[in-house]
Formats: structure tokens, C-alpha cells, sequence
């Protein structure tokens, strides 16, 4: 509840925030539903909305695509429970750009024209190791484990008292070239190092 306050309490003080920004807000205040069956579906489903929602709110330089008809690319592991949800949003437009999803395998190959990078189900030294390779280069890395942000990612997705919320390292997307919108940023845990916190 006390997200939920924090959002509406944002929209309340914030006049010009878009609808589109508001519905961005109060994604993040879904539920996770702890049904037996249903609890991971509905984790991917949230989490997927929340990362399609949070691309909006994000601004990558020109170098970051080859062209203005370059899709908007999220590259996830192959076989991530995550990649069906967010499969369901290909299509959909981000700043006039189709959103689409990539695989990438244990290999560290990373499609060349990723804009997002999911590591959420790379085991830790190898998503030290995948960090390493695109370090400050315009890719919004995001993870959804305890040692992420520590790691010297971008955003950490994190379930706590079944709601999902955000982590910001503000130094890390500073690097990498992105630009977060300050209304992102006022809802978001805000670390600004490259350690985390």
C-alpha cells in the first residue's frame, strides 16, 4: 500500500505527468499473487509490463540503432520463463519504434542490436561476466535478482511484501548513455555509484 500512496501521491503533485505515465505507475503497484499454479504466470505477466512500461519512460542516444526503422529490442536468455510475456508485446510501439524480442544463450553473444538486456535468469558469475562485455555501451540492463544492482547494472526488478518495485543506478545508466525520465525516477529506489548499494 504504501507504493500505491507514493504513486497516486506523484500524479496528485505532478500535473503534467501523461496517462500513459500514470498507467505506467500504478502497473507498478500490481499484486503478486501467491496462487500455487498461477504465481509464476502472474510474476512474468507484471514483470513484462513493468519492463515494457519502463522502455517508455527511457531515451536512448541515435547511436543505439542503425537507423530510424530499427526496431526497439529486448534480448532476454533463451528459454527465460519471462520471453513468453514479453513476446505477447512484440509489435506494440515505443517511441515510434516496434518493440521486439531477442534470445541470447549462455554463449555472451549478445544480439548486436539489443536496446534492453534481460540477465534475470543468468547464473551470477556468468551475468558478471555478460556485464562486463556491454559495459557503457546504450543498453538498458535489467535484473531481478539481489545482486544486480551490485554488479554495476542499470535496473533491479525486485518482489517485496508481494509487490514489484525498482531499483535505479543512476550512475550506471549515466554510462551506458540513457536518459530516465525524472518522473521514472521519483518512484524508483535510487542508488548513484557503481557499486549499488
Amino acid at each position: 500500500m504504501k507504493l500505491l500512496y507514493r504513486i497516486q501521491a506523484s500524479c496528485r503533485r505532478t500535473r503534467r505527468l501523461t496517462a500513459s505515465c500514470c498507467v505506467a505507475l500504478l502497473i507498478l503497484s500490481l499484486p503478486v499473487h501467491a496462487k500455487a499454479d498461477s504465481a509464476a504466470a502472474s510474476e512474468f505477466t507484471i514483470k513484462a509490463a513493468i519492463i515494457f512500461k519502463i522502455a517508455k519512460f527511457v531515451s536512448w542516444p541515435e547511436q543505439a540503432f542503425s537507423g530510424l526503422s530499427e526496431p526497439l529490442t529486448v534480448c532476454v536468455k533463451e528459454g527465460a520463463p519471462i520471453a513468453a510475456a514479453l513476446s505477447t508485446l512484440s509489435g506494440k510501439s515505443i517511441h515510434g519504434r516496434v518493440f521486439t524480442v531477442k534470445n541470447y544463450s549462455e554463449s555472451l553473444l549478445i544480439p548486436s542490436d539489443c536496446q534492453i538486456l534481460l540477465v534475470n535468469s543468468v547464473r551470477s558469475e556468468r551475468q558478471t561476466a555478460l556485464l562486463d562485455t556491454i559495459s557503457s555501451q546504450p543498453i538498458l540492463t535489467i535484473g531481478d535478482n539481489d545482486q544486480f544492482i551490485d554488479q554495476s547494472s542499470i535496473i533491479g526488478l525486485e518482489i517485496k511484501q508481494n509487490r514489484v518495485q525498482f531499483v535505479i543506478n543512476v550512475a550506471a545508466s549515466e554510462s551506458a548513455g540513457l536518459d530516465i525520465s525524472a518522473q521514472l525516477l521519483q518512484l524508483a529506489k535510487i542508488t548513484d555509484n557503481r557499486q549499488g548499494t
